[in-house]
């Protein structure tokens, strides 16, 4: 007994020292990743300063790349006359759009909650694999909410994961041999990266400016479409988190609207079957759906990204051209008005 109390004492002195080494660590900020091109830790930024600005944001889309790649929330607030923001992060499904628009709701009422639905998919949230981790860990690290984030921690990981979400020198430690020069630059900006809090962001970021080329199109002539709409089923874990989103907006007494944000014509077969998988989870709700022909005839090759992956997004003139669209189906319909 004498000996085992002088070796838990150890244990756990050892315990609060590498404790201690990581709040430091995330304290400074010394494992974060290159924040140049961060952009859901700036629409984070942007949504608290609109919260103590006193500036409401009247619609807000919720989504991933899709959503902010494919709408123009500047051209939606001047045609709507409100104030439009996309709230989005890149590689995520929609158990984490639930947690983000959660948190969003403890700074803002908006009128109307828009629900993009690529992230509705067919996704085991206790199953992810790694690549998908990548974007909850981003998203996860960006959100402010201490309280929120502790409560949702084990409904987006498992108990092996979530150290990492917790912890981004867990998550990135091999930089020191990999990136050492971002190690030396984050220690001399600890403070992260500084915004200009004059400038009205409203979370869009535009990758794609060309858009299809004859190659490509070729492809899907000689190939066929790299998507099957078939195969875009919604899971259990995707419907739940949906139903919560549905509940909190209830809750809040806010409007919603689904919007499907198309893909290329030819890049997609079977394109019927999706609109007929995700309708059972629409329910009587409104929904915005342009990957039907009579909606997105409009958009040509030049509207969308020049990639025969599976995952196509939209160009800054296709985006522009949604945009327009999608403010007058709002304003023809009166959402903002109800």
């Amino acid at each position: 007994m004498k000996k085992l109390v002088p070796f838990i004492l150890e244990l756990f002195a050892g315990f609060v020292l590498v404790l201690g080494v990581l709040v430091w660590c995330e304290k400074r900020r010394v494992f974060f990743r290159d924040e140049e091109n961060n952009h859901t830790a700036k629409r984070w930024h942007y949504l608290y300063e609109y919260a103590r600005q006193h500036k409401d944001i009247d619609v807000m889309v919720l989504g991933n790349s899709h959503a902010f790649t494919g709408l123009l929330p500047e051209l939606l607030s001047k045609e709507l006359d409100a104030r439009t923001f996309i709230l989005a992060s890149p590689g995520t499904y929609i158990t984490d759009g639930y947690y983000m628009l959660e948190e969003a709701l403890t700074l803002h009422n908006p009128k109307l909650v828009v629900i993009e639905t690529y992230p509705i998919g067919n996704f085991n949230q206790r199953h992810l694999p790694a690549v998908d981790l990548l974007g909850y860990f981003q998203s996860f690290d960006c959100r402010r909410n201490t309280k929120l984030k502790l409560r949702s921690t084990f409904k987006l990981f498992t108990l092996d994961s979530a150290p990492y979400a917790w912890s981004t020198a867990l998550r990135n430690h091999s930089y020191i041999f990999d990136n050492p020069d971002l190690i030396r630059y984050n220690l001399k900006h600890p403070e992260g990266p500084v915004y200009d809090d004059t400038e009205e962001y409203l979370g869009r970021f535009i990758r794609f400016t060309s858009g299809l080329t004859e190659e490509t199109l070729n492809r899907y002539v000689t190939e066929g479409p790299p998507v099957d709409a078939t195969k875009m089923t919604v899971s259990k874990d995707a419907a739940d988190a949906l139903q919560n989103i549905l509940d909190l907006c209830k809750k809040k007494n806010i409007q919603v609207l689904f919007l499907t944000l198309p893909m290329f014509t030819l890049h997609v077969a079977n394109s019927d079957a999706l609109y007929d998988n995700l309708k059972p989870y629409v329910g009587d709700y409104p929904w915005f759906y342009s990957q039907h022909a009579s909606l997105y005839r409009f958009l040509g090759p030049d509207c969308f990204e020049d990639t025969y992956n599976a995952n196509q997004h939209m160009t800054y003139k296709g985006a522009r051209l949604l945009s327009e669209v999608l403010a007058l189906h709002i304003k023809r319909n009166k959402f903002l008005e109800k």
